[in-house]
């Protein structure tokens, strides 16, 4: 009897981090026979600020599925415990905070293992919880989505954050496929003035994913 693969999926990190998140899953739709590994790893560029010493994101989980998702597509039914409408499969469900600049030069963070099968998958997204991240300054300012000054977040409950790929990632029965997301930090917290401390930040995320050779 053949062993089952599995799909391995390593990914939370930020502009000065390379996260690697392992995830579990379930089977889902496949369009191959059998199962395949697949890891995927988060890294990131850099956050062009001296005053930021930490960037809080609360990750609730990571979903995948075999359909591409645009920004509507993965901001759908974050509310649920679970991916479970839609095609969604929860890979990992890590339910913690994660200080995306504590996992620069290639740190990991292991958070999983699953199982998906073979075949290709388009949709992938980070769910994360706003009211439970913020950002806190060298000077010891926490900047949060209810602080003064503050981070305007799309919302404040759940958020499903689209991972853009510019292909689709390919599953095969009984190998692993490495795949990278780079959780911009730079990009996704924008200033609205001139100073984090008087004016705050604006939230956009930009989470970008590719296959590694």
């Amino acid at each position: 009897m053949k062993s089952k693969p599995h799909f391995r999926v390593l990914g939370v990190a930020a502009a000065l981090a390379a996260i690697a998140l392992v995830v579990a899953c379930n089977d889902t739709a496949t369009t191959a026979a059998g199962n395949g590994t697949i890891a995927v790893q988060l890294a990131d560029a850099p956050f062009p600020s001296d005053s930021v010493q930490s960037v809080d994101v609360f990750v609730v989980r990571v979903d995948a599925r075999a359909a591409d998702a645009d920004d509507a597509a993965a901001a759908q039914g974050t509310s649920d415990e679970s991916a479970n409408a839609d095609g969604w499969t929860t890979l990992a469900s890590p339910n913690q905070s994660v200080n995306l600049l504590a996992y620069q030069n290639g740190a990991v963070l292991p958070l999983g293992q699953a199982t998906l099968g073979a075949g290709n998958y388009l949709g992938f997204r980070l769910v994360i919880d706003p009211s439970k991240s913020g950002i806190t300054l060298k000077n010891g300012m926490v900047l949060t989505g209810t602080s003064t000054p503050n981070i305007m977040f799309p919302s404040a409950s759940r958020s499903g954050i689209k991972i853009a790929f510019a292909q689709s990632v390919v599953v095969i029965a009984g190998q692993t496929t490495t795949v990278l997301i780079d959780f911009m930090v730079g990009d996704s917290f924008v200033m609205r003035g001139n100073s984090i401390g008087q004016n705050g930040l604006l939230f956009k995320p930009v989470v970008k994913g590719s296959v590694k050779p």
